[in-house]
């Protein structure tokens, strides 16, 4: 191990004083000098000199003693002090290929002067910047006088186009005499017109590794990467203890490395090298979605930042098998754990939702025909029209009942699609007299009893009792018949489930394609409802297997229903997220008006991995890069493109093991599961 060669003076300050610290040495020491030993002679000199170096030792003690006054904090202890960084314990220079400081190897690269791209666009140098934990990038910039170097650029360039008529254009320095003829140009037009600065660049990449053969690895890697961006990299040997200096934040550069690497750029190319994309998404407050793929930082989402985001919506893209019920399941969880109401609909595969909503003390409410689980629809749950109960008192006490028949007919009209006008005239005076059978009217009173909890509800089957009542409207009962005797009696009952929990599930698997609009309005009006009565609680609803609802073929009074949602949730302080996986399907359905709306209505969006056709429609509306549609069908099972406002990283998404046990539908670990 080489001692440091460049000491600081605050390593002076430091030593003398641990120094002062000790006793002038006795007479007895071994240690004499000539010069102390003449001031011995005179005890009044010694006693003043003790006393100047005492009141000294005082003076710095508190700053650069060994044994500081105040205990160091433990939350402090172990870390990297600015100390370790310019000034370490232990440099070790003695091999061509890395520098030893402190145990940690330390390779240099530099960008060679001719290795840079002649044209660039904003933001070029991110790559280095994002490569990982263990790349450090060091940048200087020297801005040169401007009179001085337009005067030897116009010198320069006067010279070359002289040594240019003297030269036959087959001859091979012809071409390069034009490039620097074309290149002082440039200067001179962007410095003269341009209002433009001249600077002389260079760059030093730092590796660092534990070991030899990691760092050898990370050294290919970058230097793939800066080949991949069109640039040439050299590595530093011998120099490394100087491309260590040199990248110590105290503004020197080795004048070899900067001879190698110096490179003349202007104010425009200075500043298109800045890094403004940002590699990691760090939301305060937000939840954790996953660690980026390169640099293994973290990605904290928070949609409901209003600040950043325009709105809370989310959309989740991915093909079958590439995680996007983990994902969603996973958000859910999350967002429940920090107090957010959630709400989870499924038109598919609802049973996957089940483990997960147990153990976190939720509520599955199965709506199918052969389900116990009944939410009633004609049920009124709402105790005021106004969202900003919690901020002021309502005056207008407009009319529950009448919002709640505009729902209603919107379900008949479901049932049936034929349905004529007049028939819904009818229709609604029959409800309106089955909810007076109950005491309840449009006076908004009437909803209650006594004690101040709601009046039992009418139900379908109380509608069709009705119905069955009056001549005029016995063939209209026909209509919900089977909702209270037949095939579909159980959506006929009073409601039997809490629909006051947190986290609420509600699977609509066994439903066929011709009822499964039905269900899916009796679990979104449920779910609007729960949503507008609040602008200041956080609630989220997730939408799974979308294309079942806005795809082809889908009924568009549903379809209209989710898009309303996506539109207006964000003025009730919410949020709606929806996960597909045949994107195809979404944005055909009415020329692809609802696949469209939705994606533009919301924030952020998650790709997972997508076979070729379905990437590419995605970069079609999008605007994604082509690199970025090669990632997407690169991506293995569970890594996806978080696409944030105007970020973009490559995420892996990730779980606790009790999280991932709960929600997993990989078959071997279900199998891991089986019963014996």
């Amino acid at each position: 191990m080489a001692e440091e060669k460049h000491r600081t003076l605050l390593d002076e300050f430091e030593e003398d004083t641990y120094e002062s610290e000790k006793e002038i040495p006795e007479e007895n020491s071994s240690e004499k000098r000539e010069p102390k030993a003449a001031k011995q002679d005179n005890p009044k000199k010694k006693k003043a000199a003790q006393g100047k170096k005492q009141s000294l030792m005082d003076s710095i003690k508190g700053v650069f003693s060994k044994e500081p006054k105040e205990e160091i904090p433990e939350m402090w202890t172990g870390q990297t002090s600015v100390l370790d960084v310019i000034a370490p314990s232990s440099v070790d220079n003695g091999s061509r290929d890395y520098i030893v400081v402190d145990g940690i190897y330390h390779s240099y690269l530099y960008v060679a002067g001719y290795g840079y791209r002649t044209r660039n666009e904003a933001a070029w140098l991110s790559p280095l910047v994002e490569a990982g934990d263990n790349i450090g990038i060091s940048f200087t910039f020297r801005r040169m006088p401007r009179d001085k170097t337009l005067s030897r650029i116009s010198q320069k360039t006067m010279l070359n186009r002289s040594k240019m008529r003297e030269v036959d254009d087959t001859r091979q320095d012809f071409e390069e005499l034009d490039d620097a003829i074309s290149s002082g140009f440039f200067l001179k037009e962007g410095m003269n017109r341009g209002g433009q600065d001249f600077y002389y660049m260079s760059t030093v990449i730092e590796i660092t590794a534990y070991d030899v053969e990691e760092l050898e690895q990370r050294v290919a890697d970058v230097m793939t990467l800066c080949s991949s961006m069109s640039m040439v990299c050299k590595r530093a040997d011998y120099k490394h203890e100087q491309c260590f200096l040199s990248s110590l934040p105290i503004l020197s550069v080795d004048a070899d490395i900067e001879r190698k690497g110096r490179r003349n750029v202007l104010t425009d190319s200075l500043a298109a090298s800045f890094p403004f994309s940002s590699f990691e998404i760090y939301d305060e407050g937000g939840i954790f979605l996953g660690l980026n793929k390169y640099n293994r930082s973290v990605a904290i989402l928070d949609i409901f930042d209003s600040d950043k985001y325009a709105n809370a919506n989310g959309c989740i893209y991915g093909t079958t098998g590439a995680g996007k019920t983990f994902l969603l399941q996973t958000m859910a969880l999350r967002f429940r754990m920090q107090g957010t109401q959630v709400f989870i609909i499924a038109p598919v595969k609802g049973h996957e939702y089940i483990d997960a909503c147990e153990a976190i003390g939720g509520k599955y409410i199965k709506i199918a025909p052969s389900s116990k689980d009944c939410i009633n629809i004609m049920e009124i749950r709402k105790t005021s029209l106004s969202t900003d109960y919690e901020i002021k008192t309502d005056t207008r006490n407009d009319s529950i009942l009448a919002e709640k028949l505009q729902s209603l007919m919107i379900f008949f009209t479901l049932i049936k699609n034929d349905i004529t006008q007049d028939e819904l005239n009818l229709l609604d005076s029959a409800v309106i007299r089955t909810y007076e059978t109950f005491g309840i009217t449009f006076d908004n009173a009437s909803l209650y009893n006594e004690d101040g909890n709601f009046k039992r509800m009418p139900t379908l089957k109380d509608l069709y009792t009705e119905l069955c009542s009056r001549e005029e409207t016995k063939k209209l009962s026909l209509m919900i018949e089977k909702f209270a005797t037949g095939s579909l009696a159980s959506f006929g009952r009073e409601t039997n489930v809490d629909l006051s929990n947190k986290y609420i599930v509600l699977d609509m698997t066994e439903m066929t394609d011709a009822l499964k609009p039905i269900g899916m309005f009796m679990a979104l009006e449920f779910v609007w409802d729960k949503a507008k009565e609040s602008r200041i609680q956080k609630k989220v609803i997730f939408l799974d297997e979308l294309w079942t609802l806005i795809g082809a073929g889908a009924n568009k009074l549903a379809a209209n229903y989710v898009q309303e949602i996506f539109r207006l949730i964000r003025g009730f302080g919410g949020a709606a997220i929806q996960a597909t996986q045949d994107l195809s399907s979404s944005f055909s359905a009415d020329t692809g008006r609802y696949g469209k709306d939705i994606l533009n209505l919301s924030s952020f969006k998650i790709l997972l991995h997508l076979e070729e056709d379905e990437a590419f429609t995605a970069q079609k509306y999008l605007s994604l890069s082509d690199e970025e549609t090669m990632q997407i069908i690169r991506n293995g099972r569970g890594e996806a493109l978080l696409c944030a406002n105007k970020n973009k990283v490559c995420i892996e998404i990730k779980a606790s093991p009790i999280m991932y046990d709960l929600i997993t539908t990989k078959r071997s670990d279900l199998e891991k599961r089986r019963k014996v």
